[in-house]
């Protein structure tokens, strides 16, 4: 039960909350700031710390590691995804077509940060539960988008396609963001699974 004030006033706990939530969002989007200047290895948790004008010992507090607070922040740019693609839907006369451009959209955000694909990558190699649990709400982010796009077939079905898709694009972003693949490979990569798994369905 939450104690209400009778001025008005929200109690200490609620303000409490708000000033965790808002100085975890200010080191969120510091880390991400500084991931469009330079790769992860050549960023500082006291650095993340300044910019949002948090103190390290707090950022701590929020944020155990380093890599908690830049799984965390990886976790958070995905999940613009979603509403990125509700307010600017893909275009095309097919759930294939649609589903192709939102993965090549998906693509192109990661070709102006490659810094956050390398970052991504690091993840995936990761052995450390949080990195697992972090990747495994990012797929779940990214996953719920493409579905949405596929509301046509039988959701199992559609699920089957996104998981292949998924497969594919993180195989082929890990090409391009190690230099083993250029943009054109990644993007012709994402084509031609969507058009292997769905070229001839109807709209």
């Amino acid at each position: 039960t939450v104690t209400t004030r009778s001025d008005g006033a929200e109690p200490p706990e609620t303000r409490l909350s708000t000033r965790h939530a808002a100085r975890r969002q200010r080191l969120l989007d510091s880390a991400l700031a500084l991931l469009e200047e330079r790769d992860y290895d050549r960023i500082s948790v006291r650095e993340v710390g300044g910019l949002a004008g948090v103190a390290l010992a707090t950022l701590y507090h929020y944020l155990p590691s380093k890599d908690h607070l830049f799984a965390e922040a990886l976790v958070q740019w995905a999940s613009t995804m979603g509403p990125d693609v509700a307010r600017r839907p893909p275009s095309g006369a097919t759930a294939a077509q649609r589903l192709e451009g939102a993965l090549l959209r998906a693509a192109r955000a990661f070709e102006r940060r490659p810094q956050l694909a390398r970052l991504l990558t690091r993840f995936e190699r990761s052995d450390e539960p949080f990195a697992h649990e972090a990747l495994t709400r990012l797929d779940a982010t990214t996953s719920d988008v493409y579905l949405d796009l596929l509301d046509e077939l039988p959701r199992n079905e559609a699920r089957r396609v996104v998981r292949v898709l998924d497969a594919v694009f993180d195989s082929s972003l890990r090409a391009w963001s190690s230099g083993r693949a250029t943009t054109a490979d990644l993007r012709r990569s994402i084509s031609d699974a969507v058009d292997l798994l769905m070229g001839d369905r109807p709209a």
